[in-house]
C-alpha cells in the first residue's frame, strides 16, 4: 500500500462517524428551541462561588408537538471566567432534568447551558457567534460537541430579579458524545498535544486557527476533552468553549499571556509541525469544507448585518491564507510547534 493511500485512509477516519447513536432529539434538530426557566433567579445567579455553589430548583417550560411540557429540573452556576460576577452578570449554568421520560430532555445527565455575559443585544450577538463556532466544528469532525440554540425566557418566581429574554447554547453532555462515537472520556492531564490522534488533532488545531482561538491546552485539559477509542492507540482531542476567539470577540477577550499576539483577531497557529504531504491533506480538507461552512453562515438570520459580514470576512481571511503558499509557509510551517 502506498504511503499516500495510508495517510488518506487515516485522515478519513477523523471525518467519518465510527458509529451512530441516537440520544433523544434535543441535539438532532437545529431549530431554535424556546424554553421558559422559572425559579429564584437572584439566588441562582449570585451563587457563583465554585467551592460551595449548589443546585437550585427550577421549572423548564417548552412546547412539544403543540403541547406545553413542564419539566422539573435543577440548575447550578458553572465555569471559571464567565462565572465571576466581575466579568459577567449572567453566569453559565449546568441543568439537571429531574424526569428522564421527558420528550426532549430525556436524561438525568448534566447539560451545559451557555448564557450571554450580559443582558444586552450585543452580548446576544456574541453567543450566537459562539454557537456558529460549534456548528463549524460539527461540519469538520464527528468528534465534536453537538449544540442547540435556545431562546430563553427567564422568569423570577419571587420578583427579586428582573425577567428577561435572551439566546443561549445547550451543549451535548460528554457521555452522549462518547456513546455516539463509541469512545470513553479520560481525564488524565499531562498528555502532550502531539501524542493525540494525529488526523483529528490536525483538523482541531487548524479549526482553532480558523476561529482565532488560542485559549486551549491539551496537557492541561483546558477547554479540551479527551476521548479513547478501542481501535486507536492514541486519544482524541475534542475542543469546546470558544468565546475567547477572534471569530466571537466579546469585549473581555484577550490572548493568553504565553501567546505572542496582542489581539485575538490576530490568528496564531498552535498546531504541531507536519510534513508537507500531511499539511496539504489538512488544507485540502478545509478547502473542500468551505462551501458548507459558508452556507451555514450566510443562511443566518439572527446576526446583525455588521456581525454577519464580520464573521464572513474573518473566514475569508483564513481561506486567503490557505490559498497563498507564502502565507502557508509562514503560518503553518515556520510557526509550527515542535514537541
Amino acid at each position: 500500500m502506498s504511503r499516500i493511500r495510508k495517510i488518506t485512509q487515516i485522515f478519513i477516519l477523523c471525518i467519518v462517524t465510527i458509529s451512530s447513536y441516537a440520544q433523544g432529539n434535543l441535539f438532532e434538530e437545529q431549530s431554535i428551541l424556546e424554553i421558559e426557566i422559572i425559579g429564584d433567579l437572584k439566588e441562582l445567579f449570585y451563587d457563583v462561588n465554585p467551592q460551595n455553589a449548589r443546585y437550585h430548583d427550577i421549572i423548564i417550560y417548552y412546547l412539544y408537538a403543540d403541547t406545553s411540557v413542564s419539566l422539573p429540573a435543577k440548575a447550578m452556576t458553572r465555569g471559571i471566567f464567565r462565572r465571576d460576577k466581575s466579568n459577567c452578570k449572567i453566569p453559565p449554568l449546568a441543568i439537571k432534568p429531574q424526569k428522564i421520560n421527558d420528550p426532549i430532555f430525556n436524561t438525568s445527565q448534566r447539560i451545559k447551558l451557555v448564557n450571554p455575559c450580559m443582558n444586552t443585544k450585543r452580548a446576544q450577538q456574541h453567543i450566537i457567534k459562539e454557537y456558529y463556532a460549534y456548528r463549524i466544528y460539527n461540519i469538520l469532525s464527528d468528534y465534536s460537541f453537538k449544540v442547540r440554540l435556545v431562546r430563553l425566557i427567564y422568569l423570577d418566581r419571587f420578583g427579586k430579579y428582573k425577567n428577561f429574554i435572551t439566546y443561549g447554547i445547550l451543549i451535548e453532555p460528554v457521555k452522549w458524545l462518547a456513546k455516539r462515537t463509541k469512545t470513553k472520556e479520560i481525564e488524565t492531564q499531562g498528555i502532550i498535544q502531539n501524542a493525540t490522534y494525529r488526523p483529528v488533532l490536525d483538523v482541531m488545531t487548524m479549526f482553532q486557527y480558523l476561529i482565532g482561538n488560542t485559549d486551549w491546552s491539551v496537557p492541561k485539559l483546558h477547554n479540551i476533552k479527551l476521548l479513547y477509542h478501542d481501535s486507536l492507540t492514541s486519544v482524541i482531542p475534542v475542543p469546546y468553549d470558544f468565546d475567547f476567539c477572534g471569530f466571537v470577540t466579546p469585549p473581555y477577550t484577550k490572548p493568553p499571556e504565553i501567546i505572542p499576539i496582542t489581539n485575538v483577531r490576530e490568528r496564531y497557529y498552535r498546531g504541531n509541525c507536519r510534513q508537507k504531504l500531511e499539511l496539504n491533506f489538512t488544507i485540502d480538507f478545509f478547502i473542500k469544507k468551505k462551501p458548507e461552512i459558508m452556507n451555514l453562515l450566510t443562511a443566518d438570520s439572527l446576526l446583525t448585518v455588521r456581525n454577519k459580514n464580520d464573521i464572513l470576512e474573518y473566514i475569508d481571511m483564513f481561506y486567503n491564507t490557505l490559498s497563498d503558499p507564502k502565507l502557508v509557509k509562514r503560518e503553518f510551517i515556520d510557526n509550527c510547534r515542535n514537541e
